[in-house]
């Protein structure tokens, strides 16, 4: 049985639902999800230039799995840029997700 997910906190406005390549469809393109913890991960690290261990604190989730959840999103975005394919954004990002 696996661990119960810690309720993570949330504060990050999502401007937009998807960035794709410009001038295709983006029925015509493979998506990738990006998840609402991996959108406030880079948020705080990579924009806010927050320290892993106060992102992590501001989330309400331990410094490692901060790590993860940037690494994971790192790797999303990287792909989608290098690979011309969509980048779903998370929806109606609640304050506190479980």
């Amino acid at each position: 049985m696996s661990r119960p997910k810690k309720s993570r906190h949330l504060s990050s406005c999502v401007p937009c639902s998807l960035f794709k390549p410009n001038g295709i469809p983006s029925t015509e393109l493979e998506k990738i999800q990006l998840e609402a913890d991996e959108f406030e991960a880079l948020n705080l690290g990579d924009v806010l230039k927050m320290s892993q261990l106060d992102a992590a604190a501001s989330m309400g989730i331990s410094r490692q799995t901060f790590g993860y959840l940037l690494a994971s999103a790192r790797k999303k975005v990287a792909t989608a840029v290098t690979q011309g394919k969509a980048l779903i954004l998370p929806q109606n990002m609640k304050k506190d997700l479980p």
